[in-house]
């Protein structure tokens, strides 16, 4: 499957890249790579000149650390002297991290915190990787179907193991199977064909949408030559670098909800309600 979309992005750089794609900051290191390590490089496939999928590999590989990095640096720099009361870039950082508490806690209100750590890293590298694209001289890396794909395989285990986890192999066989027994022949095979499908569905909409961006911002970059007339795309590309990472990151944690969580025990709605009553009898006196 992923050989078949790998296929897919070279035909898609096929049709936007007859040239050579345009320098960025890594495409010196890569010559000397290449040049340097000829036998790893080819067992990497740095070397694939078709399409230039091979320099677009290698730097994909180099800002997918320049983001970690970033983000490495930037917590580093807001926690060096934490506050009580924080300012700055602390401040910034802590209502990020709030922000995506409160997106996670929305879909899954029961335990919602524990999934944070991993669905908030995932929004922040995607958002630093399209941010990336936006810069000068460099490159989003996630306009590569090998990162795309990386992420969705990612994504795919850890949805796995945190099911096994948390609801138990007793739910999750019971899940594959669906609400009938007599239809789980039937059941399972879909079951596991949608789950497959997943992953590439995450690692396809993200690739499309940042390769095609940026590839616009490029071609608007050769036709005005000097003067600046890929700047309103730019601006847009701010946007939709947040709103891919948020698109990701939610159906991550729909996906891990559909999963993980279960019907209220009943009862828990009435003694919900029974512990509003005092409070709202209050609200009215």
């Amino acid at each position: 499957m992923i050989a078949a979309l790998l296929q897919e992005h070279g035909a898609g750089h096929a049709a936007e890249h007859p040239h050579e794609p345009p320098v960025s900051i890594f495409t010196g290191l890569w010559r000397w790579f290449t040049g340097a390590f000829p036998d790893v490089s080819k067992t990497m496939g740095f070397t694939e000149t078709k399409n230039n999928l091979g320099q677009f590999w290698f730097e994909a590989i180099c800002f997918s650390l320049v983001a970690c990095l970033t983000l490495i640096l930037l917590s580093w720099l807001a926690t060096r002297r934490y506050e009580r009361v924080p300012k700055g870039l602390q401040n910034l950082l802590e209502w990020a991290v709030q922000a995506l508490r409160n997106l996670v806690n929305g879909v899954i209100p029961h335990g919602g915190d524990k999934y944070v750590p991993f669905l908030g890293t995932i929004f922040l590298f995607i958002f630093s990787m399209n941010m990336l694209g936006v810069i000068p001289a460099f490159r989003s890396p996630t306009m590569t179907i090998s990162t795309t794909a990386a992420m969705g395989l990612s994504a795919f285990v850890l949805v796995q193991a945190y099911c096994l986890r948390d609801a138990g192999l007793k739910n999750y066989v019971k899940h594959l199977m669906g609400p009938v027994a007599l239809l789980a022949p039937l059941m399972v095979p879909v079951e596991i064909i949608s789950e497959l499908v997943k992953p590439v569905s995450l690692s396809l909409r993200l690739f499309g949408n940042i390769f095609g961006e940026d590839n616009i911002i490029e071609r608007l970059m050769m036709l005005g030559g000097g003067f600046p007339i890929q700047l309103p795309m730019l601006a847009l590309a701010l946007f939709t670098s947040f709103l891919q990472a948020y698109i990701f990151t939610m159906l991550c944690t729909i996906y891990i909800a559909s999963k993980v969580v279960h019907e209220e025990e009943p009862g828990h709605g009435e003694e919900h309600g029974a512990g509003h009553a005092p409070a709202h009898a209050a609200a009215g006196h």
